[in-house]
């Protein structure tokens, strides 16, 4: 039967409500259980089943009642084909009692339950109430039907299917026993939602499967529903495409699109995309929890090294899943999924969700430039993965000049027979060795590759205060170059003390604002990694304030290159003729 010719009969999630414990798709702790309660003939009088919408309860206690009701039962094997099963499933069954509880939660309507209790079973052996949503029942309501939920006639199951379990009174959760539905997986979603489209005869590619089941967060109803409304839109073939058109969610392409430009630091990239994405309508929180789902499918990827089957991806899917893992760590995920997190937090109190999404990837495609706490970790986990690869390119780029060297020394020295440790004959006059030892190459190379090595800095020197001093305006230069901002912040500070490898630099009292910039932890980074760069320390930098009147800029001790303010006037003056003006503060003019 086709979709089109079956759709006068009923909704697709009712047509395909299981019907057998052999048709439930997850579940197995409680169908194991109610299937040797029947066998065993231990059936207990009262059941509360608990779980999210759409797992199954109400199904669940249909096919209780059809295995206590069906011909020759009750048995747990019981054919879906039976009669009795049929009215059962249709709700025009005599023995079988489905009450809303969330309208018809009074002592008026408990009492009429209570009577109607009292009757006798018509057609099957067992009369089986199903109260859905029970935890609307009112407290006197519960209290009205408390005896009867103990002590019930012979033959008689209450069935409380329920998805707020903390509502309903512990006297009455007491005298039940309690199964706990669990979400569906993704994995079995597809399932369902494929044997759904076979027996429908729709054509659906896995893809679309995949994407539909990821959609209903965990609620069979919800998948199937969506079915439904995509061969509504689309007919009786389904594709990715439809799939985003009708839902808005995004597609593996564009999430690992994403996912790159975050992985690569690529700003603009993350622009381009959310930039699509709003042109093409798409929901942004939408695919805010999509990405977010992404990103903790490459967080399980990197963790057991490869994705499990459970994530419902292809098999090109995964690979590619496994190979963008490589560019995350695991403090990197955790980061983004806390920025994407928030992000959904803020949309949904009122923020533009535009703006909190491009905030958040901004801010994840380079853990180093946020200066949050919850950031430290991904930059740290960023800094180690540069350290392990800087040595082995050290060692490659070591590893060249040394083969020419060792063959430059050994051609010259095998030869020599050093004489200097024999006495010189008549013969070797015309011809002396010391003249081979001065033109020989080998003396000129150790010595050339010798000297350089005391001239250049070494980071594991410990400076004097002196020397930061002598070297801070080559180091306020480069600060420049690399961040504008914080050299014209320290271009009003100097450094003040050093202890060991800590180094203070201070600021005046009234220059506050300007030592906040240079504090954040990036702007210590960078003063830091160019006093390296200039003069060869590596040091911790800290800042620190200082009253104004014992505070001197270093920029008043001498000037640039190394004259004093008075000489440079001076200086002035002799090369254009120029005449020193008074302060019009001071004058009064």
């Amino acid at each position: 039967m086709t979709a089109a010719a079956s759709s006068n009969h009923g909704s697709l999630y009712r047509r395909h409500r299981p019907r057998t414990f052999d048709d439930v798709i997850g579940q197995e702790h409680v169908v194991r259980t109610l299937r040797n309660a029947i066998d065993q003939n231990s059936v207990h009088h009262a059941y509360m089943f608990v779980g999210s919408r759409g797992t199954g309860k109400t199904s669940m206690a249909k096919i209780l009642a059809s295995a206590l009701n069906c011909t020759d039962g009750p048995r747990s094997d019981f054919a879906a084909d039976d009669p009795a099963i049929d009215a059962i499933a249709a709700g025009t069954s005599m023995d079988v009692v489905e009450m809303d509880a969330a309208s018809h939660n009074g002592v008026d309507d408990i009492r009429e339950l209570i009577e109607s209790v009292s009757v006798m079973p018509v057609a099957g052996g067992w009369k089986v109430y199903i109260l859905d949503e029970a935890h609307m029942i009112t407290p006197q309501g519960w209290n009205a039907f408390l005896k009867t939920l103990e002590e019930p006639p012979p033959h008689t199951v209450f069935i409380l299917a329920t998805t707020e379990a903390n509502k309903v009174l512990p006297t009455v959760a007491d005298r039940c026993h309690r199964f706990d539905f669990r979400r569906p997986t993704v994995e079995q979603l597809t399932q369902a939602l494929r044997r759904a489209a076979d027996a429908e005869a729709i054509e659906i590619g896995d893809d679309a499967v995949t994407m539909i089941a990821r959609s209903a967060t965990g609620s069979f109803r919800d998948a199937l529903g969506t079915l439904e409304q995509l061969v509504t839109y689309g007919g009786s073939s389904v594709n990715s495409e439809d799939v985003q058109a009708v839902l808005g969610v995004a597609d593996f392409e564009m999430l690992d699109r994403v996912a790159a430009a975050v992985a690569d630091g690529d700003r603009r990239g993350v622009l381009t995309a959310v930039a699509e994405l709003a042109d093409s309508g798409r929901d942004m929180i939408a695919f805010a929890r999509d990405f977010a789902a992404h990103i903790r499918n490459l967080l399980v990827a990197r963790t057991l090294g490869e994705p499990p089957d459970s994530l419902g991806l292809t098999a090109e899917q995964a690979t590619r899943l496994s190979e963008r893992a490589e560019s995350f760590g695991p403090e990197r995920c955790a980061h983004t999924l806390e920025l994407v997190s928030r992000m959904i937090t803020a949309a949904r109190a009122g923020g533009d969700p535009r703006l909190q999404l491009e905030l958040a990837l901004f801010k994840a495609a380079r853990p180093e430039d946020d200066g949050a706490p919850d950031a430290l970790l991904a930059r740290i986990e960023s800094l180690e993965r540069r350290v392990t690869e800087a040595p082995t390119q050290q060692e490659g780029a070591a590893k060249q000049p040394s083969e020419p060297t060792a063959t430059a020394e050994a051609a010259p020295v095998a030869p020599d027979p050093v004489p200097e440790s024999v006495p010189a004959s008549p013969a070797s006059e015309p011809n002396p060795e010391p003249v081979r030892a001065e033109e020989s190459p080998p003396p000129e190379i150790e010595t050339t590759e010798s000297e350089p090595a005391p001239a250049e800095p070494s980071p594991s020197a410990t400076p004097t205060l002196d020397e930061m001093l002598a070297a801070w305006p080559s180091v306020l230069a480069a600060v420049h170059e690399t961040s504008p901002r914080l050299g014209v912040a320290l271009e009003s500070a100097r450094p003040h003390s050093i202890e060991g490898r800590r180094l203070t630099i201070a600021f005046a009292q009234s220059d506050a604002f300007l030592r906040k910039t240079a504090d954040q932890s990036t702007g210590r980074e960078v003063i830091a990694e160019q006093i390296l760069n200039t003069a060869g320390f590596s040091v911790a930098v800290v800042t620190d304030l200082l009253p104004d009147d014992q505070f001197e800029p270093h920029s008043a001790e001498a000037a640039p290159g190394g004259i004093d303010g008075d000489e440079l006037i001076e200086r002035l003056k002799k090369e254009f003729d120029a005449t020193e003006m008074a302060d019009t503060a001071e004058t009064g003019a």
